[in-house]
């Protein structure tokens, strides 16, 4: 839509505010001189305020292109309800890139952040040699994002669960001599928080730099007066969008998903795992966990760095771009590993973008296991597309939820699949939550990314996409989860109550909000 058009738009819909302000005005003026209560006056004019506003609103939403995956569900909420429709919108609707907190950090847009990589080219000679389904990957990731490709020069290995991620990650942060980046969506003053928290408070005692940032909402039962003892001690904590007052507050709605830790530019954790008790597998009110976070060394930890500053200038307005943070250390490993952010301040989904290319270009296998099924349209028929290919699809799902109303949404999508010869597995007795996708076995993703529309379009994620190093290690790690996982019968999946198949239904119109 060009400029001109914007501005059209704009001046009818400031015209018709007007006018709906002026009937209105006059309408309470001849109700009054009949005599009504000021109340009722009151009561009716802010109705048809509401009602106005909702439909210019509309007209809006209507017109823009961007909301194209949840529009139809706003216009039906503001046409059947227009009270509730206008607060959910002002809450969960408004474009993020419309709001201050984008447009005043101009260095979050289009890669200006990444000031300590050096531009990938790929028709050098390292890369011209590579499959061009490969490299054409690569290459759309790197179209969209401006992360560099790493090639040869980072090691990736998989920590399966948290009884193997947090005793390393311990071991890690102990010997750390410079500083320590630490960021994740969930973390709780429980056992584990604890633990892995009171380190970080040592190491600053130590004289060891140590930043930390958490998601507000993810870390919303976080121990305030134990957060303030760590900041007291030294430890420089920071929360990302604070609610002080959720209605008509889109912070409410877009949420820093991301879990990575930086240890000195030598050390790096990504991945699904959050730092809680249920992550270890410590408590009784969750169900099993499983879950996937890899350990980098390498040049590709640049990337991630870059991220966290990105983040961290984000919050604070302050712009780190010291050398000291990346001491770019050389792994002799062959492969190619690629850093890939998503979030709502870019124009496409990338990930998910780059999923959809990934699982189109399949030629035998695809193998997904991820926390939530709530697929779009454009994943839904690339992976209907791939079976017709005779490709291979297996995806593994929970056996158990954490959200009883999302694991409805994810059972409406396995209907919508499992008829067109798309295996879905089951793990036993256990939310799996691990976030992983692989290609043919030689190509794979892994990281913070579920396959939801929240984290296609609304939330802030990150994803490793690998190339040789590390890909197969998840691929065994797949196999051996299918020894823990059953195969879901078609037959006796269609034939699940009436009842149950109705609630998936219902839910299953939550689909582009989920």
């Amino acid at each position: 839509m060009n400029n001109n058009i914007k501005r059209n738009i704009w001046v009818v819909l400031i015209i018709l505010v007007a006018i709906g302000f002026r009937v209105g005005f006059e309408v309470a003026i001849n109700l009054l001189r009949f005599g009504l209560p000021n109340t009722q006056i009151f009561t009716y004019f802010l109705r048809y305020l509401v009602v106005v506003i909702s439909i210019i609103i509309w007209i809006r939403i209507a017109t823009r292109t961007h909301y194209h995956n949840t529009k139809l569900i706003w216009l039906l909420a503001l046409v059947i309800d227009p009270f509730t429709g206008l607060f959910l919108f002002l809450t969960f609707g408004r474009d993020y890139k419309e709001s201050n907190r984008y447009k005043n950090h101009p260095l979050i847009k289009k890669g200006v952040y990444l000031t300590q990589e050096d531009k990938t080219d790929f028709h050098t000679p390292e890369l011209s040699y590579i499959d061009d389904e490969i490299t054409d990957i690569y290459k759309t990731a790197y179209n969209m994002t401006n992360h560099s490709v790493f090639k040869d020069n980072t090691s990736v290995e998989l920590l399966r669960n948290g009884e193997v991620f947090f005793p390393r990650l311990k071991e890690e942060l102990k010997i750390a001599n410079s500083f320590i980046l630490f960021q994740f969506f969930t973390i709780r003053t429980d056992e584990t928080g604890k633990e892995i928290l009171d380190l970080l408070k040592e190491k600053v005692q130590q004289g060891i730099e140590v930043k930390v940032i958490y998601d507000a909402i993810g870390s919303v039962f976080l121990n305030k007066k134990y957060l303030k003892s760590l900041k007291e001690a030294g430890v420089e904590i920071n929360a990302i969008d604070p609610v002080y007052f959720g209605f008509f507050n889109t912070k409410v709605n877009y949420r820093n998903h991301r879990k990575s830790v930086i240890i000195d530019g030598k050390v790096a954790f990504l991945g699904g795992m959050n730092i809680a008790d249920e992550y270890w597998n410590r408590t009784k009110g969750y169900p099993k966990f499983r879950d996937t976070q890899l350990l980098i060394k390498g040049k590709a930890i640049t990337s991630l760095t870059a991220l966290f500053f990105r983040d961290y200038y984000y919050i604070t307005n302050d712009f780190i771009d010291d050398d000291k943070y990346y001491p770019k250390k050389v792994i002799n490993k062959p492969g190619l590993v690629q850093l890939i952010p998503s979030g709502p301040e870019y124009v496409n989904p990338t990930i998910r973008n780059v999923y959809v290319k990934m699982i189109n270009n399949a030629k035998k296998s695809i193998k997904i296991m991820t926390p939530y099924l709530v697929l779009d349209e454009e994943l839904r028929t690339s992976l209907i597309i791939a079976s017709r290919s005779d490709v291979n699809v297996e995806i593994i799902l929970p056996g158990v939820p954490d959200k009883k109303w999302i694991y409805f949404i994810t059972n409406s999508n396995i209907s919508t699949l499992i008829d067109k010869n798309i295996k879905i597995y089951k793990y036993k007795d256990t939310f799996t939550h691990a976030k992983v996708l692989i290609i043919d076995d030689r190509l794979a993703s892994c990281g913070t990314y579920n396959l939801d529309n929240r984290s296609a379009h609304i939330n802030f994620e990150a994803t490793l996409l690998l190339y040789k190093e590390g890909v197969q290690s998840l691929v065994n790690d797949f196999e051996n989860d299918l020894k823990n996982c059953h195969l879901v019968d078609y037959e006796k999946w269609k034939n699940r109550s009436i009842f149950i198949r109705l609630t998936e239904a219902l839910f299953n119109i939550l689909t582009p909000l989920a």
